[in-house]
């Protein structure tokens, strides 16, 4: 007995008190002057439509240097939504944030043109046309929506020109170049065949779940050159059904062409490879991502690559209902999953996760990761999750959980999760889209004596945003590697520049560059703390 409470006593004992770990974000929402509220037409959870939720993005709409804020919204549903609701009969739009440069944002959404109506999901930015402004696609239950950017700061709905309305239930959605033309195509996955009229469900869960609706199809819409998009998803092989939500895109197997992942609700996730001629093989499977690592077809909800322990490929989590799922790459074309392993797993399993986002929150050149979440049933709060990734005592990495400010200690619905440093101070920043509460911008404010490099990718003869080039970046204390994608996490898009933290590096050895033409471009002796605009040129 005696041995038992000191074994209890160390244990309490070793978890930090209160305001015991360093802060890192700190809730600027208020001074910020972004006040969105998303809406899912309801004042509760009545369907897996209203369960969804919706996405967030970091875009520099204006072309200014500095990054604004577009938050995607629901709507009242006739037919689908309580009618006593109190949204009924409200104007519900999705919503875009001007960055001042001095730490606020305005709402320019109408002078825009970006308003949207519809009941939104998701939303993916790209430069779709090649003329150096930043364009938007955003997925919807019913129609989606593309607005291109005219360059004034306002955008033009180009849905129906484009041919890329997709009448599915669009949830993730991604810009990506997959036949390296230099023009950048966009991938939707979508859900499920949703009908409001079928009430059959086990009480408890308040509505019914994923498995009481068939899933559809994705979609794949080549970019053809001239402002249209055409439908390839059969040629492309991309034909199985499912039920996606999250979807991510990037090189996983680095052979130069860029490859898609497809986080499934309640079923087997997709991994469809690349083939390099214009068609894709799903191998979910046969690579180790389409399951959980006990075999679970947990619900998977979103996506984001990354190379956590160093070794130079991209690893993958994958956040669900259950222990959320990290998949370590191998290096040969498989995946590991480490979860309960490197930390993960311990402290996500009371909690509903929806989005994760891997990046360097102290800037000392590794990858932290950020979760939301929340309940998928009822407006039940939770705390969002931060993870720091620190070397173990057998030399691999884990990560370390804990509530690095005040706002950990705050409860919420997350859904939509963004990445970038809207403040271009040198560190990361996050907005998180809440359910039935004001969303959050979370200033990154460690105050770290690390230092930091930002690259800004022009492609010339690879699409202008440079999505699929893959960057090796060396110092004397060690080599990253990162590619520039499009959307991650959860119906989200983080920062379009690519971020290294440098640690105590004064200055970047060499920078190679990838790009998605075969150009590979070098660069030597490049100092820290700055952010540099590189544009593809040939050897």
């Amino acid at each position: 007995m005696r041995s038992m409470c000191l074994i209890l006593m160390a244990l309490l004992l070793s978890i930090p008190a209160w305001g015991q770990f360093p802060s890192i974000f700190t809730d600027v929402t208020a001074e910020s002057g972004v006040a969105f509220q998303h809406s899912f037409g309801d004042d509760d959870m009545s369907s897996i439509l209203e369960s969804t939720g919706s996405g967030c993005a970091f875009i520099d709409y204006d072309q200014d240097g500095d990054l604004d804020i577009y938050f995607v919204n629901g709507c009242y549903l006739e037919g689908i939504s309580d009618p006593d609701s109190p949204d009924k009969g409200e104007r519900l739009t999705n919503a875009l944030y001007r960055n001042n440069g001095d730490g606020t944002f305005t709402d320019v959404t109408e002078q825009a043109g970006v308003s949207d109506e519809g009941y939104g999901m998701g939303c993916t930015v790209g430069d779709y046309d090649n003329d150096g402004d930043a364009d938007l696609y955003v997925t919807n239950y019913g129609p989606n929506r593309f607005f291109e950017n005219n360059g004034d700061g306002t955008f033009s709905d180009i849905t129906e020109r484009s041919g890329t309305g997709d009448p599915l239930w669009g949830v993730g959605a991604t810009f990506l170049d997959y036949d390296n033309d230099g023009n950048l195509d966009i991938f939707v996955g979508n859900y499920l065949e949703f009908d409001p009229e079928y009430r059959l469900y086990y009480a408890a869960d308040v509505f019914p779940g994923p498995l009481a609706y068939p899933g559809q199809r994705d979609t794949l819409y080549r970019n053809n050159g001239d402002g249209t998009f055409t439908d390839v998803t059969e040629q492309a092989n991309i034909t199985e059904p499912g039920r996606a939500m999250g979807v991510a895109s990037a090189d996983y197997n680095d052979d130069g062409w860029i490859d898609i992942f497809v986080a499934n609700d309640a079923m087997a996730n997709y991994l469809y490879k690349n083939n390099g001629d214009g068609t894709f093989t799903e191998v979910g499977l046969m690579s180790g991502v389409a399951f959980s690592e006990h075999g679970d077809a947990s619900s998977s909800m979103g996506g984001d690559f990354g190379d956590f322990d160093l070794d130079g490929d991209l690893d993958l989590i994958v956040p669900d209902m259950t222990f959320n799922s990290f998949y370590r790459n191998l290096g040969n074309g498989m995946f590991e999953d480490v979860s309960a392993y490197i930390g993960v797993a311990e402290m996500s399993g009371q909690y509903w996760s929806w989005s994760g986002e891997l990046f360097d929150a102290d800037n000392d050149g590794d990858l932290d990761l950020l979760i939301s979440n929340g309940n998928g049933h009822r407006l039940n709060t939770e705390e969002e999750l931060f993870f720091i990734n620190e070397p173990a005592s057998n030399g691999e990495r884990r990560f370390v959980d804990g509530a690095y400010g005040d706002y950990f200690y705050h409860k919420a619905v997350g859904r939509g999760l963004a990445v970038g440093d809207y403040d271009n101070d040198g560190d990361l920043d996050a907005i998180i889209l809440n359910l039935d509460q004001r969303s959050v911008v979370l200033r990154n404010d460690g105050k770290f004596s690390n230092h930091w490099l930002l690259l800004r990718l022009i492609g010339t003869k690879s699409n202008r945003d440079g999505i699929g080039a893959r960057v090796t970046l060396q110092t004397e204390e060690l080599t990253q590697v990162a590619e520039k994608s499009a959307a991650s996490g959860y119906l989200s898009q983080g920062d379009p520049r690519l971020h290294f933290g440098l640690g105590n590096s004064t200055q970047v050895d060499k920078v190679t560059i990838r790009w998605p033409s075969g150009i590979v471009q070098v660069l030597e002796n490049i100092p820290v703390d700055q952010i540099l605009e590189i544009a593809e040129q040939s050897p």
